[in-house]
């Protein structure tokens, strides 16, 4: 069922404004192979905004035929993750679908809160190519949209909790350079918040979706992950990110406190960049598989984390972006 919940955003850090960004797919690797997976949304009803609606999503191959979950490999303990977002960006939604009756339909129940168009995007590893694909689909509300949105706020409270948004050394993300993340949780009291409980096998999720809506990123903390359910963590964490065009876009943080979701979201820019070379010789790696290089930027076939220059594999540890 879709996740319901409540954002207050506070004002902008004083600081210089704190951006973020990265693409759907492997950021300028134009070698990477076309989706193996294709996404419909099957209603038997209508949706409309307010009202909770079981919905039927259909995962097929390039060959038509019907994507099973043996096809599927598990990520961060889902073989299926629905992101879900109107289109002002306002109307956020995780899911994860369970078979349905017909080999290849998944169900859930879409309880959208505004009308208008919503993007979904199926986040799947298909076992036949081992890496992270975005099969996109739309579905039609019945109702008025949000009112678009596109101030900047580098703090957002939900739940009474508070999360700060800040960048590596405070300055902007730009497209086409990689950068470190961090966002801060507190308490309603101010203090340092250590108690973020595993939710999917992370501390927290992040997506985030672009003005224009043709991509999604769905990255996770960097780090030890938690082994236990009883395991928590905070009051910082620090994600990998790498822009790869500039402009407006939205970010939604996911977390557990006290065994509920509670989402922050965050409106951010980010700035034009150079596209110079990172290292003059163009070598890249993986953070998590250090026997991983190519000459261009691109994902991991392995993990399908974001490649960083050779030279920065021994500077820092990064998670897994699935």
């Amino acid at each position: 069922m879709a996740k319901s919940y409540h954002l207050t955003l506070a004002r902008l850090l004083a600081a210089t404004p704190v951006l973020f960004g990265a693409a759907a797919h492997a950021q300028h690797d134009h070698s990477a192979p076309a989706n193996s997976v294709k996404a419909e949304l099957v209603s038997p009803s209508g949706h409309a905004s307010g009202k909770t609606a079981s919905t039927i999503l259909r995962l097929t191959g390039q060959d038509g035929k019907s994507v099973t979950l043996a096809e599927l490999e598990v990520a961060h303990t889902e073989k299926l993750h629905l992101l879900v977002v109107d289109e002002t960006l306002t109307d956020y939604h995780h899911e994860h679908p369970v078979a349905g009756d017909t080999p290849g339909d998944y169900r859930f129940d879409f309880s959208p809160r505004f009308g208008g168009t919503y993007h979904v995007w199926a986040d799947v590893v298909p076992v036949a190519t081992g890496q992270q694909e975005y099969a996109k689909a739309e579905v039609k509300v019945q109702g008025p949209p949000a009112t678009k949105n596109k101030a900047l706020n580098a703090t957002a409270e939900a739940d009474g909790y508070r999360f700060s948004l800040t960048t590596e050394n405070n300055g902007p993300l730009e497209s086409g350079k990689a950068t470190i993340v961090r966002i801060k949780a507190t308490t309603p009291d101010g203090k340092d918040f250590t108690g973020l409980e595993p939710v999917m096998g992370a501390y927290a999720h992040m997506v985030a979706f672009p003005e224009n809506l043709e991509s999604v990123t769905h990255v996770h903390p960097m780090g030890k992950e938690p082994a236990t359910a009883t395991e928590r963590g905070g009051p910082e964490l620090s994600f990998h990110v790498e822009p790869e065009k500039p402009g407006f876009q939205k970010l939604f943080l996911q977390t557990q406190i006290d065994g509920r979701e509670v989402y922050a979201a965050f409106g951010i820019e980010v700035k034009a960049g150079s596209n110079t070379a990172a290292t003059a010789a163009g070598d890249y790696t993986c953070p998590m598989h250090s026997e991983v290089k190519q000459k261009a930027l691109g994902k991991c076939p392995k993990c399908g984390m974001a490649l960083v220059p050779a030279k920065q594999d021994s500077e820092k540890k990064h998670d897994h972006d699935h």
